[in-house]
């Protein structure tokens, strides 16, 4: 047991801790911690007799969370759920050590199996980033590198990352509605990307041609967490006019989703509900 002593230098170090917290931040980060897996969305009436806060100060501190996307209000209702920020930050999160660490042996052995280079992003905003790569041995391979950024719109696998996004939350990583078009495939407005995205969760999966790169093809398939929400995309990447369109399907592309499905049972994914599938 500690002694008197003890017990008095940690009530001291507690009253020290005490002067330094932010009243404002500290409400704002428990109204965050409302929203879970079950409870998905909370009106502000409900967060004010939770946190005994007045309504007026729930009031402005949801306003300036939705300010700052982490929160969005849900349409037709006067509740609130999660935005895209609090998810931009979970992807800044997976992209540390231990993520890469569990899907390191997995993308290389689909390095291996295809003989393609094989990536991890993850979104931050508008941009999928790089976070792990195994190159094929062959020159090609060394063109992209970790921490290369690409506009989230212009790839495959950007594409993959997004097709998870609600109107809404397009709209909000999109305001402008306006895309800058890197090739003939690349779609110029929000419109057009909705139509490709709403293709990709029909299929399941994504595989593209000369889409942000001429002559380089794609097979790019999600990454789930235990939210079932999407955190991350993989693929291979191929010169195109060395591949066979048949073998892509036939040959290729349940190596990826296999990838993919192993990577997601990692972050402790479980297919099953309406919108768990691995096949996208």
């Amino acid at each position: 047991m500690p002694d008197a002593d003890q017990l008095v230098g940690e009530f001291k170090d507690q009253d020290r801790a005490q002067k330094y917290i932010v009243p404002g931040l500290q409400r704002g980060l428990q109204i965050l911690s409302a929203f879970n897996r079950d409870r998905t969305e909370i009106g502000a009436p409900e967060i004010a007799k939770e946190l005994g806060i007045p309504r007026s100060t729930v009031f402005r501190l949801m306003q300036t969370l939705e300010f700052m996307g982490f929160i969005e209000k849900v349409k037709n209702s006067s509740e609130y759920r999660l935005g895209v920020g609090v998810l931009s930050l979970g992807f800044e999160y997976i992209a540390s050590l231990e993520f890469t660490e569990l899907a390191r042996p997995i993308l290389e052995k689909l390095r291996d199996d295809t003989g393609f280079s094989a990536h991890l992003v993850i979104r931050d905003g508008w941009d999928v980033v790089f976070v792990l790569k195994f190159a094929a041995k062959d020159t090609f391979a060394n063109s992209v590198n970790v921490g290369l950024r690409l506009p989230a719109h212009s790839s495959i696998l950007g594409r993959m990352l997004l097709a998870d996004l609600s109107d809404a939350e397009l709209k909000h990583v999109f305001p402008e509605g306006q895309l800058f078009k890197f090739s003939d495939q690349t779609p110029t407005t929000l419109t057009e990307m909705e139509k490709l995205l709403e293709e990709d969760r029909k299929l399941g999966y994504a595989i593209g041609a000369s889409y942000f790169q001429s002559g380089i093809g794609s097979i790019s398939a999600q990454v789930r967490d235990n939210s079932r929400r999407v955190v991350a995309a993989i693929n291979v990447i191929y010169h195109d006019s060395m591949v066979k369109k048949s073998d892509v399907e036939e040959k290729y592309l349940n190596r990826v989703l296999q990838a993919a499905s192993e990577i997601s049972q990692l972050l402790d994914y479980h297919p099953g509900s309406v919108n768990g599938s691995t096949r996208i």
